[in-house]
């Protein structure tokens, strides 16, 4: 929007454009929309309808990274052929999987693609099974066949966002260890792996560029009663693959969320018992002397948050307390460790960040509540924009960007220059701003010029008729100033008494 302009405008819309809900596209040039028949793919200067998918009854859809594939599910069709994957440029049919066993634990999305699109894997009963995108066949092992890969009661796995590289963690089982795996594909090449001991859950967070592997331990405590957390820290950049153990200051304490910044090497997490936690940055920089260890930033105490939300562009972090919490928002700059602003959405349940990390939304959702319903507008800093109710408001999605087209090197001399560009840019905006002022200041100036050349016309032909003047008085010039008497008059008016005490 132009600066100044706070209130959102609409740029196309549709009646009936979907029956149920929408989904963006990941670099944002297509949104699916949901329809009894299947999914109608929109996008173009013009929204027009680009190409269709026929799933009748389809429920979920999941692009792939690069945006060459999608794939959908319906509950109502042949479960053995209910997963559907579609080439998004043809819009022709390359293969259907069977869906869960059990529907109302629908794992989505069922297939996880790598960051090239080049490979999509599922999991599946002591294996995972890993497809070649181009041909939709398993993956050739070392001896050349297409097998599954074997991994027997592999509980999870995740793709590294930057590589072909996956990790995936395994359960103990009687005198066996927990295990979490690291493996280059489709080589099927080990990376690393580390043994887990007294394990009772396992999440894998990935670095978003690939240079960390955060691995959330949760096990109880030695009286079975509580859980708590610890974090194995692998640094995928290292010569062997080095790990750290995170342990917090009470060992029994649990971690409920955890981020990774998404441009730099920062974390963030919340830990402790409720209604209020503490929030903990890290970050993985190695520095001198100490050389590559996690080290606190610092630590926030009681803070009404269970949401990390960090902006896209990295520094800028907003801690939310989603529904039971009560709303409470705070803006934090991890750069200054600093807070920037504090306020409240009551019955808070959605936050999203826009693509350039310059506005936020909060919103209140109608799957959750039936009251209250619409979305609130930020800064980055935690200023209101606006406040827009909308009944039965579901949700609001920011239409993502393609990725940046400047390497890191060009990012880090924008980022350099950014004050200076800064400058030149408030000047537009401001100009911009005031675009209606400058205008009426031309139109003024106009006017102003005019009124002068037109006193300046008058009094050329009032000195050109000055003899005809003085021909008709008899030779008397009676506009000369000789002829005045010009008396100076000062009149005092009292504008304001003070009486002062002696």
């Amino acid at each position: 929007n132009p600066p100044g302009d706070e209130r959102p405008e609409p740029l196309y819309g549709k009646q009936g454009w979907t029956d149920t809900h929408v989904v963006w596209s990941p670099h944002g040039r297509y949104l699916a929309c949901f329809h009894r028949l299947g999914i109608i793919l929109w996008g173009g200067p013009s929204w027009k309808k680009l190409t269709k998918f026929g799933h009748e009854g389809v429920k979920l859809v999941d692009f792939s990274p690069c945006e060459r594939f999608i794939a959908t599910w319906s509950p109502t069709t042949d479960q053995t052929r209910s997963v559907q994957v579609w080439d998004m440029t043809t819009g022709a049919l390359l293969r259907a999987f069977a869906g869960p066993k059990d529907i109302s634990q629908m794992p989505w999305p069922i297939f996880k693609w790598s960051h090239n699109d080049e490979l999509l894997a599922r999991l599946g009963d002591d294996c995972i099974h890993v497809y070649e995108s181009a041909t939709m066949k398993l993956c050739t092992d070392a001896a050349g066949k297409r097998t599954s890969l074997k991994v027997e009661g592999v509980k999870d796995f995740a793709w590294c966002p930057t590589e072909c590289r996956m990790a995936y963690w395994v359960p103990e089982e009687e005198n066996a260890p927990a295990r979490v795996t690291i493996i280059d594909l489709p080589s099927r090449v080990e990376v690393r792996q580390k043994n887990l001991f007294n394990l009772t859950d396992c999440h894998l967070h990935w670095h978003p560029q690939g240079d960390f592997l955060g691995v959330k331990v949760d096990r109880h405590t030695k009286t079975k009663k509580t859980m708590f957390t610890t974090f194995e820290l692998f640094r995928l950049r290292d010569k062997n693959v080095a790990i750290e153990v995170l342990e917090l200051e009470n060992k029994e304490t649990r971690i409920h969320a955890f981020a990774w910044e998404p441009k730099g090497v920062r974390f963030a997490m919340i830990s402790g018992e409720g209604p209020k936690f503490d929030v903990s940055f890290y970050t993985m920089e190695a520095t001198k002397g100490a050389g590559a260890k996690v080290r606190l930033l610092t630590k926030l105490e009681r803070r009404q948050a269970n949401g990390l939300y960090w902006s896209p562009m990295g520094g800028n972090i907003l801690l939310a307390g989603l529904k039971k919490l009560g709303g409470a928002l705070e803006w934090f700059n991890v750069n200054e460790l600093q807070t920037t602003g504090e306020d409240e959405h009551f019955m808070l349940t959605d936050v999203e960040w826009d693509p350039t990390g310059r506005f936020v939304s909060t919103g209140v959702s109608h799957y959750y509540h039936q009251s209250e319903n619409g979305y609130n507008m930020w800064s980055s800093q935690g200023k209101l924009f606006g406040r827009y109710l909308k009944e039965k408001f579901y949700a609001l999605q920011w239409r993502p960007r393609p990725p940046c087209m400047l390497n890191d090197e060009q990012e880090r001399d924008v980022r350099k220059n950014l004050r200076d560009a800064s400058r030149r840019f408030e000047a537009e905006d401001l100009k911009v701003k005031y675009a209606a002022e400058f205008e009426k200041l031309e139109l003024r100036k106009a006017m102003k010029l005019q009124f002068y050349e037109l006193v300046q016309a008058k009094n050329g032909k009032w000195r050109a008729g000055k003899a005809d003047r003085a021909a008709l008085r008899d030779g008397y010039e009676s506009d000369r100033d000789e002829n005045f008497t010009i008396t100076d008059e000062l009149v005092e008016t009292v504008i304001k008494t003070v009486e002062e005490n002696a």
